[in-house]
């Protein structure tokens, strides 16, 4: 995500419109094939940690799980998304920067609830 939301822009101005996208389509297929390997381990874990250690005291451990299976679970979702919202220009910057932020709050509870 943050190769997309971050390096593909400077790609764009690099590189003529044809072989950006190129480039991009490239780049996304073989990115997705990795992320959706990564994402079964990610619901699997996030499920176990949601079903078998919930309590009072781990509240942040909740919803770091909760927003983490979000981030997971919304990826097999995004090509739908962007799809349908293509149409409006600074959708797909937002929606990746919105993605790429979600997934930096799961990094930073995670360091949170480790430091507790």
């Amino acid at each position: 995500m943050s190769f997309r939301t971050f390096i593909m822009p400077v790609l764009k101005n690099t590189y003529d419109k044809s072989a950006y996208q190129k480039i991009d389509m490239m780049i996304g297929i073989r990115a997705r094939n990795i992320i959706k390997i990564n994402n079964i381990f990610l619901i699997i874990s996030g499920l176990y940690l949601l079903s078998f250690h919930l309590d009072a005291f781990t509240i942040l451990l909740f919803f770091k799980a909760l927003v983490g299976l979000i981030v997971a679970l919304g990826f097999y979702f995004v090509p739908v998304i962007m799809k349908r919202f293509t149409h409006i220009v600074w959708f797909s910057p937002f929606f990746h920067y919105l993605y790429f932020s979600l997934m930096i709050c799961v990094v930073i509870i995670s360091q949170i609830v480790f430091y507790i």
